[in-house]
């Protein structure tokens, strides 16, 4: 859906290896789940299971501290080239599911508008004007820049769970105290 996106790929390998240990402890709870009464003979099969789950979230937890650990955020540099790469195209996309598009016709039409700003040089949507939009479709309307734009995106997103700025805060907030309970 997003193919100007690069993935973290260890964070998203951690990610999948949360399928094995959740089968671990799935093949555990059954493997408990019909003894009849203390240590039976079956239980020797426990320790594969728990030995196997434990390496690799042992292994993940390791990875994703030296990650947290070696990654240096730069707000600047972000803010910089936070808009680069038409990340606010799947916003786009949603604009015109809600105006009544089927979302792969909205997929394409999108794709064609990405399309003319990199022929025209632009680096962003917002910066092709009204009427060119339009031809793509005409149910698109001035109301269209409300939404693009990386800062208009987080602020249009007010869901439960969505990235916006009042959730973040509140996270922040949240996770300053945990880690304040902790230290201390």
């Amino acid at each position: 859906m997003m193919p100007q996106k690069r993935n973290p790929d260890m964070l998203e390998l951690i990610r999948g290896k949360t399928g094995g240990v959740y089968g671990q402890l799935v093949a555990l709870l059954t493997l408990m789940k019909g003894q009849p009464l203390a240590y039976n003979r079956d239980m020797q099969e426990d320790k594969r299971c728990i030995f196997a789950a434990y390496d690799t979230v042992e292994a993940c937890l390791t990875m994703a501290a030296a990650i947290v650990l070696n990654t240096v955020l730069l707000p600047e540099r972000i803010a910089e080239r936070i808009d680069e790469g038409f990340a606010d195209a799947t916003v786009m996309a949603e604009y015109l599911v809600r105006k009544g598009i089927p979302f792969r016709t909205a997929h394409h039409i999108v794709g064609s508008l990405v399309a003319d700003c990199e022929k025209k040089g632009f680096s962003h949507l917002g910066d092709l004007d009204l009427s060119s939009m339009q031809e793509k479709s005409p149910l698109i309307d001035e109301n269209v820049y409300r939404i693009l734009g990386s800062a208009k995106v987080i602020q249009n997103y007010k869901s439960h769970g969505a990235g916006g700025l009042p959730q973040l805060k509140v996270q922040l907030k949240r996770w300053n105290k945990l880690l304040d309970a902790a230290q201390g």
